[in-house]
C-alpha cells in the first residue's frame, strides 16, 4: 500500500557503506551519547573549565562509583520521567545522576523539593562528592524547585523554556562538556499548575535535548499524582523509568538532531507512552525547518511506531513547508502510512 500523500519515504540514501552498516541519510551525525569523552580532557569536580584531567592528582577527592544502576543509562541528550514512591530512592536517584555528571565534567543544577538542597548536598558528600568544591566552582547548583519553575506562583511554559536555554547556553561560553539537569516535580501538587501547563512544558522541553548536550531527570512521587495525570505527563517525555527498571533499561525513544540535512534521527520506539514528547519533536523541527527544503526524518533506527506515531508524521509533513522526506521506512510504518492516506481505522488506534 502507498505512503500518505506528501512524505517521501528514501528507504536508502547511499549505496557506498561498509557492509552491514544501515542505512543513514548524509550529515547524520553519530548520538551524543557514544562519545565518550577522553580520560585527558574530563575535569575533576570542582575544577575551572579547561584545566586538564589528572589520575595523579594527589589532592583530588574521589568520587565513589558502585556497580552500574539504571540511572547510568540516562546520557546527554535524554529526557526522562523518573518515577517513584520512596523519598529515599528519589534522594538515591539524584545523588547517582549529580555524581556521575560531575565526574564526567558536567554542569549539575539539582531542583529540589521533598528534600532539602542541604539534604542533597549531605547526600552526595556521603557518596564521596566534595560538594562544597563543587559548588563553589559553579559546577554544582542546588536549589528549592518552586523557585525555578514558578514564575509569579504559577508555571509559564515559555519563560521557563527560555530560561533553560540560557542555562544551557551558559553552561556551554563556561566551558562545560554538557549539562544535567535533575527536578523533583513534587511542587506542582498545590501550586495551583493544570495538567495542560505542566504537559505542554514537559513535551516542549525536548527541544533541549536533541543537541547532545543536555540531560533531564524529572521526578515524579507516584503516591502525589493520580494514575492517569502520570500517564499523562509521562508521555511528554521520550523515556519513563524508575528503581524497580531492569537494569537492562534503555530509554525507550532517543531523539538527534542532524544538520545537513537539517531533521532528526530517531532510535527506539514510539507508542502511547511517549507520544506526546514524540509529537511534540516533530512539531518544533517543523517550526524550525528552513522554507525551501524538506525535514529530513531519519528512521532507520525506529525499531516500532504506532499508528499514533504515523498521524503525528503525518501532520509534520502538512505543517513543513517543504514537506517531510523519511529516510529507512520500515515496512510496518509504511503501511500505517498508507492507511492514514487511504481514511483508515485512526480514531480506533487510541
Amino acid at each position: 500500500m502507498a505512503p500518505s500523500a506528501g512524505i517521501r519515504i528514501f528507504p536508502q540514501v547511499s549505496s557506498r557503506r561498509p557492509a552491514g552498516q544501515a542505512p543513514r541519510a548524509s550529515g547524520f551525525r553519530q548520538p551524543c551519547h557514544t562519545r565518550r569523552p577522553s580520560p585527558h580532557r574530563q575535569r575533576p569536580v570542582g575544577s575551572r573549565p579547561g584545566r586538564r584531567y589528572s589520575e595523579g592528582r594527589a589532592d583530588r577527592k574521589a568520587i565513589r562509583v558502585t556497580a552500574p544502576t539504571v540511572v547510568d543509562q540516562v546520557n546527554l541528550g535524554d529526557h526522562v520521567c523518573w518515577t517513584h514512591d520512596d523519598e529515599s530512592e528519589a534522594l538515591d536517584a539524584v545523588g547517582r545522576f549529580a555524581a556521575t555528571g560531575l565526574r564526567l565534567g558536567h554542569k549539575v543544577i539539582c531542583f529540589t523539593n521533598a528534600s532539602t538542597p542541604q539534604a542533597v548536598r549531605t547526600h552526595l558528600e556521603a557518596a564521596g562528592v566534595p560538594t562544597e568544591m563543587a559548588v563553589a566552582a559553579g559546577q554544582l547548583r542546588i536549589q528549592p524547585a518552586v523557585e525555578h519553575y514558578l514564575t509569579g506562583r504559577r508555571l509559564v511554559p515559555q519563560p521557563l523554556l527560555a530560561a533553560l536555554v540560557e542555562e544551557v547556553t551558559r553552561a556551554q561560553r563556561e566551558g562545560y562538556s554538557g549539562l544535567r539537569l535533575a527536578g523533583d516535580m513534587a511542587w506542582v501538587v498545590g501550586s495551583g499548575t493544570t495538567l495542560d501547563d505542566l504537559c505542554r512544558y514537559e513535551a516542549h522541553a525536548n527541544r533541549l535535548f536533541v543537541d547532545g548536550q543536555v540531560a533531564g531527570m524529572c521526578l515524579y512521587d507516584r503516591r502525589l499524582f493520580p494514575a492517569e495525570q502520570l500517564r499523562a505527563v509521562a508521555a511528554a517525555h521520550p523515556a519513563t523509568a524508575g528503581p524497580q527498571a531492569d537494569r537492562n533499561w534503555t530509554p525507550l525513544l532517543r531523539a538527534y538532531r542532524t544538520t545537513d540535512p537539517p531533521g532528526l534521527r530517531l532510535v527506539g520506539q514510539v507508542d502511547r507512552s511517549n507520544r506526546e514528547a514524540f509529537a511534540a519533536l516533530l512539531s518544533g523541527l517543523t517550526r524550525e525547518a528552513p522554507a525551501d527544503r524538506p525535514v529530513v526524518v531519519d528512521v532507520s533506527e525506529l525499531s516500532f511506531a504506532d499508528v499514533g506515531a504515523a498521524a503525528a508524521l503525518a501532520r509534520a509533513d502538512r505543517d513543513a513547508s517543504g514537506g517531510v522526506r523519511l529516510v529507512g521506512c520500515r515496512p510496518a510504518l509504511r503501511r500505517l502510512l498508507g492507511l492514514l492516506r487511504d481514511g483508515g481505522p485512526v480514531e480506533r488506534a487510541g
